[in-house]
């Protein structure tokens, strides 16, 4: 743990979700901080998170900071009902909960001493960690690495059950949604939401009690109401039970916070050569349609031989990241003849691929992703437009904002994401892909697109609102605390 010796400065003790799509909010913290000396950072996650982090530290990307590492989360359970999206909140978090024992002691146990934590930062999903800052008398700040609809949707799970809105086993499900700061249509809801009520009943007691939420958004960003959602029924629940002074929540839009110049610190923009980068040097500018579906979901085997038939057909390049099972290899995949046919115009990466850096290169002019948070970010700040095919939790919501609230995409297929596995044609990718790089009206969907990445980056510039809201939590943060 940190340094016993001295006065007690500030100690922010920061408690991540060990997946990348969780922590990278967390990394640009770390990147902020690092401009205040005499600061001391712990970081609890798992141990390939922790690793990644320790050689940014080492390479001396985070400078003055005092950095401690705790390596107590292992790989979280798998949730088998769902092949596509194969972890889940709820069943993560009680696994981390009992990880988290054992620390919880040491710190409990060095209350109030040089070198204890002075505030504790944690994902909103870890709400088990506000007993620890209750005890050692710390603020808690919770991070909502989702957009802030996925959050309304769980601090509304009871409405969405009384209701019966359903995404899956609604009548309703075809109907839109009236729940305010909320839209699109009920099948777009995250079920889980709905499936594990008594988590987040837990995550929303507790989050309305924190010292601040914070959120990877802006007001600029959103559109949806679901900000001032969110700050109403915090209002709400002071009115009701005003709280400790701890409790006196603070809505706290920080972001866009993204792996793209202008909007986070950390970047993998790099001179380092990549072969895919190399391709898309050889590629007309705005040509390329890239492919990805991140880091932790999947779309199904019986589903890729219909998306690359369709890309063949559309005709544009592509730059498709595809992810293969170890028992198989490219070929049991791809329709045969495939990669022969599109050698040339399409470029398959199977390994890693560093995505920032391809969604700021000039040839990308579109993404086709599964509109995960993180994924979504990246290319609204980087000024793509995008295809939207939703697998699961937020990105079904998601994919909607970047269709009808924004307009800067299009969907595979019209019709419940639920489907797409098995009712995605290889016309629908191919109409999609003309739709979004080479239609007449592909030139207003990407004109709106760089008049967002605009406003975006406005935001997180100096007096923007986010910005202010970053400058505000960091120097609460900072606040020195007397023994």
């Amino acid at each position: 743990m940190a340094n016993e010796s001295g006065p007690r400065g500030p100690h922010v003790l920061l408690v991540t979700i060990p997946a990348p799509g969780h922590t990278a909010p967390f990394i640009e913290l770390l990147y902020i901080l690092r401009h205040h000396r005499n600061v001391t950072v712990t970081v609890v996650s798992g141990g390939p998170i922790l690793a990644e982090i320790a050689k940014l530290h080492e390479r001396g990307d985070f400078n003055d900071l005092d950095m401690n590492f705790e390596s107590i989360f292992g790989p979280p359970p798998l949730y088998p009902q769902d092949p596509k999206f194969p972890i889940r909140a709820a069943l993560a978090s009680a696994h981390m909960e009992t990880e988290f024992q054992g620390l919880k002691k040491r710190l409990i146990e060095k209350k109030g001493s040089v070198g204890a934590p002075t505030s504790l930062v944690a994902d909103l999903f870890l709400w088990w960690t506000k007993d620890t800052a209750d005890e050692l008398g710390i603020p808690w700040y919770t991070v909502s690495t989702l957009p802030t609809w996925f959050t309304l949707c769980g601090f509304e799970f009871e409405s969405l059950r009384a209701q019966d809105l359903h995404p899956i086993h609604s009548a309703q499900k075809f109907e839109k949604v009236v729940i305010p700061g909320l839209f699109g249509y009920v099948y777009d809801i995250p079920h889980e939401c709905l499936e594990f009520p008594e988590f987040y009943a837990n995550v929303t007691h507790h989050s309305l009690r924190a010292t601040g939420l914070l959120f990877n958004s802006a007001f600029e960003l959103e559109g949806t109401g679901s900000l001032e959602a969110v700050i109403q029924l915090v209002e709400q629940r002071k009115k009701s039970d005003p709280g400790k002074p701890l409790e006196n929540t603070k809505v706290i839009p920080i972001g866009p916070l993204a792996q793209i110049s202008g909007f986070g610190k950390w970047s993998t923009h790099t001179d380092e050569p990549n072969e895919a980068v190399k391709w898309l040097d050889t590629q007309e500018e705005g040509s390329v349609l890239y492919i990805a579906f991140g880091s932790m979901g999947n779309v199904i085997a019986e589903v890729i031989p219909r998306l690359a038939l369709g890309l063949e057909e559309s005709g544009v390049p592509f730059l498709w990241v595809l992810k293969t099972p170890t028992d198989k290899k490219i070929e049991d995949l791809l329709p045969e003849g495939f990669q022969a046919r599109t050698q040339g115009r399409g470029f398959i990466e199977t390994g890693w691929a560093p995505q920032p850096r391809i969604l700021s290169h000039p040839a990308t002019g579109g993404f086709l992703s599964h509109c995960g948070w993180n994924s979504t970010l990246e290319s609204l700040c980087a000024g793509v437009p995008m295809i939207t095919w939703p697998l699961s939790a937020d990105q079904p919501l998601n994919a909607r904002y970047v269709t009808d609230i924004q307009k800067v995409g299009v969907p595979v297929r019209d019709g419940p994401p639920e489907d797409y596995s098995t009712t995605v044609t290889k016309g629908d990718v191919s109409r999609a892909a003309q739709r979004l790089l080479v239609s007449v009206e592909a030139k207003e969907i990407k004109k709106r697109s760089l008049e967002l990445k605009q406003r975006l980056s406005q935001t997180v510039s100096e007096g923007g609102s986010s910005y202010k809201g970053l400058d505000y939590f960091i120097s609460e943060l900072l606040k020195r605390v007397s023994l």
